[in-house]
């Protein structure tokens, strides 16, 4: 069956009509109780003449009319924003594609629980202490599964957040790009630093201007400071209550090694700056305000976020995604928001806010929707296979995964290819590393796995780098093991230093006769002390 964005209008307008009378409704109810008073106001309702509308191409349903069919039908929300071609998911899909300047949240809700995610069965017993070994010899992969399955006990106290360039405070230790998982029940067992010297636990602040990741430590009092070890940030004291929060732990960073981004130290933070105050709470039913926040938070102006949506706009071949910068100016000094979802999607994106945040700010609570599933057919699904998804669910090595990382990121799963550059990534382009004992890499510090791809076999070097910041390839020897390290090419000899404690500092290999370039690794996901 057609996706909802390509189906034609007359089939749009047919399942409407069969959604309707499957709850004991009909267009001329749902239009007569949109306009009946309370809890719909002027904006909530839904014209008579719909289906004639939506015919001649000339509707785009707005979010309170949206949520009026939800609340009116029982089916979910998000399952009426995919029917009229639209994916809050496309929020978090560009919030991992732009570059963020600054450290920022990232939107990780499950607007549409029938997204489908790929789950894994066990081939073999899973080594958890066992040296760099491929996932595949482990795993394979299983049909998807439903995200319905997952997502009401993927919601522990875990945020993430991008880190920006212009406040990498915790570089090298965490990377301008990388995704950072913070656990905000810290107070539990972090460790608060005192007297001169920073702890070695990385914080999440929220100070005035937005979000900084940083380790820090309280010379006196009620105050702190945010450390940097490498980078010539200003120093400044902050209150704790008034001028900073401490949001939570950093506990797992998911690190780009093959495109990483060059930390910036801003004119405004390498000199002496004056602490901003929190801002107070968000008043209710202000979208406006929300946005403004948001764009502030995010250190874009109107003009560069618009370039941005041009982006989003092509991407996702509709014009109306665009917002011009006038247009963004304007929709601060409004309390509704957009009339187009297709705006509201783009904004979100590009100030990376929270879809669902700015939903309640608009009075659209998705608590208070419907919270049926639309059947599957009619969004152009087919049904899940649920024998697979009872065989995936038995996997003992994601299971074990799951409680030893307490629980996994399932919003990620989707966008992770493109996070890490690889299309195709695979079961097969995973290696686990978290049984080797240490690494003397300062990248592979606590890493867990590591992506390679294997397209790029051919070691290169980098002489404007420092060894630290060479690219990473694993290789397979000849007695079938595998070790991760930089290296050079030279008249068919591999001349690679590993950076596994315990190994040579340089180990010369004939290449595809003692050891072969598997491939180059792109991306490592590890823990954080």
């Amino acid at each position: 069956m057609p996706t909802p964005s390509s189906r034609s209008a007359s089939a749009l307008v047919e399942i409407i009509r069969l959604l309707l009378a499957q709850r004991g409704l009909s267009l001329a109810d749902v239009a007569r109780m949109s306009r009946s008073g309370a809890p719909y106001g002027p904006l909530h309702h839904v014209p008579h003449n719909l289906y004639d509308v939506i015919r001649r191409r000339q509707f785009s349903p707005s979010l309170y009319q949206i949520a009026t069919l939800s609340l009116l039908s029982g089916y979910r929300f998000g399952d009426w924003l995919r029917l009229f071609g639209f994916s809050l998911g496309d929020v978090l899909r560009f919030q991992i594609f732009f570059p963020a300047l600054r450290t920022v949240e990232l939107d990780g809700e499950i607007y549409y629980p029938g997204d489908r995610i790929p789950m894994f069965q066990d081939l073999a017993p899973g080594v958890f202490d066992a040296p760099l070994t491929p996932l595949g010899q482990w795993l394979s992969s299983a049909r998807i599964r439903s995200a319905d399955a997952v997502s009401r006990a993927a919601k522990p106290s875990f945020r993430f957040v991008k880190i920006g360039s212009r406040d990498a405070f915790a570089f090298p230790d965490l990377l301008p790009g990388s995704i950072v998982r913070v656990n905000a029940s810290f107070k539990r067992h972090a460790k608060f630093p005192n007297g001169k010297t920073a702890g070695e636990n990385l914080f999440l602040v929220e100070h005035g201007g937005g979000y900084v990741c940083s380790r820090i430590f309280r010379p006196a009092g009620n105050r702190i400071l945010l450390c940097s070890k490498h980078l010539p940030y200003s120093s400044a004291e902050l209150e704790l209550g008034t001028q900073v929060a401490l949001v939570g732990t950093a506990d797992m960073e998911f690190r780009r090694t093959a495109k990483s981004e060059n930390p910036v130290v801003p004119r405004s933070l390498g000199g002496y700056w004056k602490p901003l105050f929190l801002p107070p709470g968000l008043p209710a039913g202000n979208v406006g305000e929300f946005i403004r926040r948001a764009r502030r938070r995010s250190g874009l102006s109107f003009r560069e976020a618009s370039k941005r949506t041009r982006v989003i706009a092509r991407v996702l071949r509709d014009a109306r995604y665009f917002c011009a910068p006038g247009s963004l100016s304007d929709y601060e000094t409004w309390k509704t928001p957009p009339r187009h979802v297709h705006k509201l999607i783009s904004i979100c994106a590009v100030y990376y806010a929270s879809a669902a945040e700015c939903l309640e700010a608009a009075g659209v609570s998705l608590a208070s929707a419907g919270e049926l599933p639309m059947p599957p057919h009619f969004l152009g699904d087919t049904e899940p296979d649920s024998k697979a998804g009872i065989a995936a669910s038995r996997s003992l090595f994601v299971t074990e995964l799951a409680r030893r990382f307490h629980k996994l990121p399932y919003f990620l799963f989707g966008v992770m290819p493109s996070f890490f550059g690889m299309p195709d990534l695979s079961i097969r382009d995973i290696f686990w590393s978290g049984g080797v004992e240490r690494f003397i890499h300062p990248y592979l510090k606590g890493a867990v796995f590591l992506v390679v791809d294997r397209k790029k076999k051919i070691p290169r070097s980098s002489l404007a780098c420092p060894k630290w910041a060479q690219p990473l390839y694993v290789f397979l020897r000849r007695d079938g093991s595998y070790l991760c390290g930089s290296c050079v090419r030279t008249n068919g000899i591999l001349a690679i230093q590993p950076f596994t404690a315990g190994l040579p500092k340089l180990l010369r290999l004939r290449n595809r006769t003692d050891a072969e370039v598997v491939g180059q690794v792109v991306g490592i996901v590890r823990r954080l002390p």
